[in-house]
């Protein structure tokens, strides 16, 4: 009995993949530097960048590429008062250089699902992820932010 149980326990997890974030559902610590803060939303920690007009406002995290070829960023959004020009999605490398992809936000106070295959490591063992929440006004809620390998 006790072996059967240990497989129904363990098949729900053999096809996880390894999370490179910490705080990925911001519920625990501060691995999170930047422009940003914590707040509670439906019962749920989520985390909260606030556009300025005047500038960027950005965050970060970085992750240790663990020898992988591609990875993949997974997250959530929900605005339902942004304006602006959208949100940056950066990986930059340790040698300084870095790729990015903008994406236009759909401020209809829902939540919206996100990917972006990263493919640009060129051999750095380290890179620093970031949003970049580009000038504007209003509120951005990011959760269950996921770096994984790419299968």
């Amino acid at each position: 009995m006790k072996k059967y149980l240990l497989i129904v326990v363990l098949i729900p997890t053999l096809g996880l993949a390894e999370n490179l974030f910490r705080n990925s559902d911001m519920e625990t610590g501060a691995a999170w530097s930047g422009d940003r803060r914590i707040e509670t939303v439906d019962e749920n920690k989520v985390m909260v960048m606030e556009a300025k007009k005047s500038r960027t406002v950005s965050c970060h995290q970085d992750a240790a590429t663990r020898g992988q070829k591609d990875l993949i960023l997974k997250f959530r959004y929900r605005t339902k008062d942004y304006h602006g020009r959208g949100l940056q999605l950066r990986g930059a490398r340790q040698n300084d250089s870095s790729t990015f992809r903008t994406i236009n936000l759909k401020a209809d106070d829902q939540w919206h699902d996100f990917e972006w295959p990263f493919s640009e490591i060129r051999g750095s063992s380290k890179i620093r992820f970031s949003f970049e929440l580009l000038e504007g006004e209003g509120k951005v809620f990011l959760d269950d932010i996921v770096l994984e390998p790419k299968p």
